[in-house]
C-alpha cells in the first residue's frame, strides 16, 4: 500500500521514482536490525543527549541549494551532522538528481540521516492513515536513493502531539525535537544571523562534564551554512564540547540508525 501511495505521488509530480547511480559509499548495505542496541523507546520526543560534553548538530528540510556547501564546511571542520531529509519540498524531488547523489554523498561522509516527512505536513494536523502515507513515502525515496530507510525522524514545526507520537511509535520511528532551536529561518539574512549565534550562545550550556544539547538549524538558508554553522562549532569546542550526530549523542550505535 505504501510503495503504491509514492508512486500515486510521484505520478502526480511527473517524478519517476527511479535509483541514482551508486558513487562510491562507504557501505550501502542497511544495519542488521538484531544488532540495534541501547536505542531510546519507540515514539519517545528526544530533546537532549543522554551523554554529556556532546552536541549534536541538526539541519532540516533538505537536501537543497546549500547541503552540498554545509558538508563542505562539516569536512573541513572534521564535523558529523544529522540531517532531517523532506522527499518533496521546495519544488524539487529528493529522488531526482542532483539531489539524490547529494543524500549519497552525505550518507559516505559519516552524517546521519533521518526523516523529515515527505511533503513537510503538520504531522498533528492529519489522520493516522494521512501520517503513515506521508512517513511511508519519504521512507521509499531514502530505499531508492540507499537502500534502506531510517528510524529516526524530526517532525515539520516540531508538531506531533500524543496520537502522532503513538503512530510514529507503531511506525517504529524515533522523534527527536531539540533543546536548542537556533530560529535561523527568522534570522536567514547576513545582516540578522548574528540573532541566531547570539541564540546559540546563550543556550549551550558551559560545563560538559554535565551538559549537553541538540541544536536546530536548516541547511536551506545560505547565512546557516556559510556563517552560523562555523560559529556553532567554535564555540562548542571553546566550550569544551564535542560535536556528534543524533544517535551517538543518545547513546544509540550506528547499526540502530537505519531500517531494510
Amino acid at each position: 500500500m505504501y510503495t503504491t501511495t509514492v508512486l500515486s505521488l510521484l505520478a502526480l509530480t511527473g517524478t519517476t521514482l527511479t535509483a541514482p547511480t551508486a558513487l562510491h559509499l562507504r557501505d550501502s548495505t542497511p544495519p542488521s536490525p538484531t544488532r540495534h542496541r541501547r536505542a531510546p523507546a519507540l515514539g519517545q520526543t528526544l530533546y537532549s543527549c543522554v551523554n554529556p560534553g556532546q552536541v549534536a548538530l541538526t539541519y532540516d528540510d533538505g537536501p537543497y541549494t546549500f547541503t552540498s556547501s554545509l558538508l563542505d564546511v562539516l569536512d573541513e571542520e572534521g564535523v558529523t551532522a544529522t540531517f532531517f531529509l523532506t522527499g518533496s519540498n521546495f519544488g524539487r524531488e529528493m529522488t531526482s538528481d542532483p539531489w539524490s547523489a547529494i543524500v549519497q554523498r552525505t550518507y559516505a561522509a559519516g552524517h546521519q540521516l533521518a526523516s523529515h516527512t515527505y511533503t513537510h505536513p503538520d504531522l498533528s494536523a492529519l489522520t493516522p492513515a494521512a501520517r503513515a502515507a506521508d512517513m511511508a513515502a519519504n521512507d521509499d525515496a531514502f530505499r531508492a536513493i540507499l537502500g534502506f530507510a531510517p528510524r529516526y525522524m524530526r517532525a515539520p514545526f516540531l508538531s506531533c502531539d500524543a496520537a502522532c507520537a503513538a503512530d510514529m511509535a507503531a511506525l517504529g520511528f524515533h522523534i527527536v525535537d531539540a533543546s536548542i532551536d537556533t530560529k535561523d529561518f527568522e534570522h536567514n539574512q547576513y545582516g540578522t544571523v548574528y540573532a541566531a549565534e547570539a541564540k546559540f550562545d546563550a543556550e549551550l550550556g558551559w560545563d560538559p562534564a554535565v551538559d549537553s544539547a541538540i541544536v536546530l538549524a536548516h541547511d536551506v538558508h545560505e547565512t546557516t551554512v556559510s556563517v552560523l554553522t562555523r560559529h556553532m562549532i567554535s564555540t562548542l569546542r571553546a566550550r569544551g564540547f564535542r560535536a556528534v550526530t543524533v544517535g551517538e549523542c543518545l547513546g544509540d550505535s550506528p547499526d540502530g540508525w537505519y531500517k531494510a
